[in-house]
């Protein structure tokens, strides 16, 4: 773009980008480089293109990220659509499912102990009498059965998502922490991404409330936490300090061999060439 333009028209936000990497001898290979950036994200910026940018969280860091390195004023930021507000983070919700109100209360329990009794009778038959099955056990058994089930309906990959009412769920809820689990929580809402060592994802959602994601710490590979402040990170029931990796209310880290957060994908001192 020629520099030399009417002055009644002020020069768009990403012709603003384009012209001082320019003016800084940085192609859009080069800036991504030291950002860390694929060039698409580069060019979504120069381009204006924020939607291609995903979430309010990442696209403010992004853009902050490419005004240090170029050296730009603070001040662009409040040009471009959606930096100064605050980002929409969608709450979880649980839909709670509840027994029909025209059956009697007394009726799903004498279906089962009638099917029960008729269970224990024809094994009772099959068998000899030293083999007979006691109705108490067989029952014990089926509550253990059932309470498996529900564990197994509840849990899904290291995720643990706990209605707030319910018996059943108070059981699940209460299970501490094991030595060798990693848990997420956040007092307000936190938009999180855990990626396995394979770069898998494992969760990407949000968190809030009763919410919260437990996994093995061994399975983790990069974790991004936005709205990072109100979040708590633990380790077999011990609170990491994810403080000093808070950039922008985002921290992006990994957890090392033994169990310190580390700090990925810095952004670096911008470097002029020639120097």
């Amino acid at each position: 773009m020629d520099p030399i333009q009417n002055p009644l028209f002020r020069e768009p936000i990403g012709m603003t980008f384009r012209a001082k990497r320019e003016l800084m001898d940085l192609s859009v290979e080069d800036a991504a480089k030291a950002l860390k950036f694929g060039t698409h994200l580069i060019e979504a910026i120069e381009h204006e293109e924020w939607q291609k940018l995903g979430a309010p969280i990442y696209a403010k860091s992004y853009i902050n990220s490419y005004i240090k390195l170029l050296g730009l004023s603070e001040e662009i930021r409040n040009e471009i659509p959606g930096m100064t507000a605050t980002p929409q983070l969608k709450a979880i919700t649980y839909a709670k499912i509840e027994p029909a109100r025209r059956s009697p209360k007394w009726l799903l329990p004498a279906v089962s102990l009638i099917a029960v009794a008729a269970l224990v009778a024809y094994i009772n038959l099959r068998q000899s009498p030293s083999e007979a099955v006691s109705l108490d056990a067989l029952v014990g058994q089926t509550v253990a059965h059932e309470n498996q089930a529900i564990r197994a309906a509840v849990v899904i990959d290291g995720q643990s998502n706990f209605p707030e009412t319910g018996p059943k769920s108070e059981l699940l809820a209460a299970s501490p922490v094991k030595a060798n689990e990693m848990l997420i929580r956040s007092s307000q809402q936190s938009w999180v991404e855990v990626r396995g060592k394979d770069g898998s994802v494992l969760f990407s959602g949000t968190l809030g409330g009763t919410a919260e994601f437990r996994q093995d710490p061994a399975k983790v590979g990069k974790i991004t936490v936005g709205n990072a402040s109100t979040a708590e990170i633990t380790l077999g029931g011990v609170k990491l300090d994810i403080s000093p990796l808070i950039r922008d209310e985002v921290a992006r880290f990994t957890l090392s061999d033994d169990g310190k957060p580390t700090a990925t994908d810095p952004v670096p001192t911008p470097t002029l060439p020639n120097e």
